[in-house]
């Protein structure tokens, strides 16, 4: 963010322009190579370009899985002895640390695009008054978007909201309390200008900043700041609006989300927002890189290798083991929507001297374990359950089943990123997800189980269970106490790669204020077997955790007071 110049502003803003080109339909657009912003911002076909630029860096911007996830209850690091900072919360976790260094200057430069438009949006002599009107409102979202996770990770944080002409070397940390009033400021502004719906799917609407300032008001209301049931009261009210909108709408299976062979699988009325990629290399950038995430590396795996099906996985994040046991496979569709429960043999060949085709069963995730008996009359490895912190292939790694949530069919090869598949933000199942969360803080638990059981029920196998004669819906509705406990865990079931699960965990407490009932410091110690052992029996995780640290790169360009943040 320091030493920002205006050649970086003009000639940045152009080669923002030209990487978006790949998204769909409203980013189509030609290189207005060496013009100036002057002349050009000023008319509606360049405002236009610019505009369209606010949804370049969210690729890059949504892509934190680690960040994102690590250090939570249901991820871990996919080797079971990694020291790794971020989910461990150790020494490693610090100023230097090049995630957060990242995520800062990323969010930061999609707020000057942002600043930019809407500062041009006064200047335009041409066109149509109303379009350039909810351009701004798309940058207000979105900026509010930014601010939003900025906040939540590093707290108090430059607030700048007008365009950046000059070098600006200090800069203050605004605190965290006006951050938020200022994105719940953009977010009503932009509520009041944004249609419902858009001919160009990707750009921010109404739905997008009324579930945005939802997940705010509903954060909010859990801090010493806020306004506590009247915030829960604001979230439940937007959450709903949403949902009652005639909008959006669930689709009738889970699996359909996620399926390629679904048509328009991608584009339908449940996304409430994405974030766009194009089939077009020309236009795709580096590609899509969630195809990659929350795998095993199979290329160490005898008969699998190098697999073009398995993919080229990051080996960066793993589900661990609470994950798995948190679904009803009997019952619940998203579990198989989710994983596969075999790996089939890539290569043919021969492994612990049995012969195997190509397609074979190789690896068995069976819902009901093995006898050491059972296992001895297969030919395939079994891998039970309370066996997935193992590996039959290599020491020290987890075997588990295969996501094949985010497998991208536009992948053709064993490389690294290239998907095309959006990424969805946000779709109304977390809407609904958000509501019944805000109802259980109102203690309005009769809200927050019907919220709950519309999910549940649309998860549900069709049909009857023929153990017990009972109906799948039935058998999945939920019928206990709504607590923030059981949100979480549907959350895991429902959202599992999609939610920045980390900032989901640290908004919680049961109690207002009273850090021994922040989600983020007690349950990852419960369930993240890495850190629970590395906290050698303690219960709750420091404070300071519920803060990333500011990057001392940011902390060494400024020439004013930027202090860093406590306990770093």
């Amino acid at each position: 963010m320091k030493n920002i110049s205006t050649k970086y502003i003009l000639i940045g803003a152009s080669a923002l322009i030209l990487s978006i080109t790949g998204c769909k339909k409203f980013t189509d657009e030609y290189n207005p190579a060496n013009r100036t912003a002057e002349g050009y911002y000023d008319k509606f076909s360049g405002f236009e370009d610019l505009s369209k630029s606010n949804y370049a860096t969210l690729r890059g911007i949504v892509n934190f899985p680690t960040f994102f996830n690590l250090g939570t209850d249901t991820y871990s690091t996919a080797n079971i002895n990694d020291n790794n900072g971020e989910n461990l919360y150790n020494i490693n976790l610090n100023s230097q640390n090049g995630s957060a260094g990242s995520l800062y200057g990323q969010l930061y430069s999609a707020i000057n695009i942002a600043n930019n438009t809407i500062y041009w949006a006064t200047q335009v002599t041409d066109g149509n008054a109303a379009t350039v009107n909810t351009r701004v409102a798309e940058a207000k979202a979105l900026r509010a978007f930014y601010y939003y996770y900025l906040a939540e990770t590093f707290g108090d944080v430059p607030l700048v909201i007008t365009r950046t002409t000059a070098p600006t070397l200090a800069y203050t940390r605004t605190p965290e309390k006006d951050i938020y009033d200022q994105v719940i400021k953009d977010l009503n502004e932009a509520i009041a200008v944004l249609p419902a719906t858009t001919p160009d799917f990707g750009r921010a609407t109404k739905g997008f900043a009324q579930h945005l300032l939802a997940k705010v008001y509903l954060t909010r209301g859990y801090k010493s700041y806020g306004g506590g049931n009247a915030d829960f009261t604001q979230a439940a009210a937007l959450a709903e609006a949403v949902i009652g909108s005639g909008t959006y709408a669930l689709k009738t299976k889970f699996s359909d989300l996620f399926d390629p062979t679904v048509p328009n699988y991608q584009s339908n009325n449940e996304v409430i927002f994405s974030v766009q990629y194009s089939t077009n290399v020309l236009f795709n950038g580096g590609g899509n890189t969630l195809q990659q995430w929350f795998l095993w590396d199979v290329q160490n795996a005898a008969l699998l290798g190098r697999s073009v099906f398995y993919g080229k996985t990051n080996n960066a994040i793993a589900p661990v083991p609470y994950f798995f046991s948190l679904f009803n496979k009997n019952s619940d569709s998203r579990y198989q929507a989710t994983v596969y429960d075999a790996v089939l043999a890539q290569v043919a060949g021969s492994f612990n001297g049995k012969t195997y085709a190509v397609g074979d069963t190789l690896i068995y995730y069976p819902i009901v374990p093995f006898t050491a008996a059972q296992k001895a009359l297969r030919k395939y490895i079994v891998i039970n359950p309370d066996e997935y912190r193992t590996s039959p292939f290599l020491n020290g790694v987890r075997n588990y089943p295969q996501f094949k949530k985010f497998r991208d069919p536009f992948v053709s090869g064993y490389v690294d990123n290239g998907g095309a598949r959006d990424t969805y933000v946000f779709r109304l199942a977390e809407t609904y997800l958000l509501a019944a969360e805000a109802y259980v803080k109102l203690n309005n638990q009769a809200k927050a189980l019907t919220y709950m059981n519309v999910l549940r029920t649309r998860a549900a196998k069709t049909g009857t269970n023929p153990v017990t004669g009972v109906l799948y819906a039935t058998e999945m509705q939920y019928a206990g106490t709504v607590t923030l406990d059981a949100i979480l865990e549907e959350r895991a079931r429902e959202l599992v790669g999609e939610e920045f699960r980390w900032y989901e965990l640290k908004r919680m407490y049961e109690s207002v204020g009273n850090l021994s009932t922040n989600k983020l410091l007690t349950r990852p110690i419960l369930y993240n077997d890495e850190l629970k052992a590395a906290e050698a029996g303690r219960t709750i995780l420091d404070a300071k955790f519920l803060l990333r640290p500011i990057p001392q790169r940011e902390i060494d360009l400024n020439r004013g007071s930027f202090p860093q943040n406590p306990g770093y």
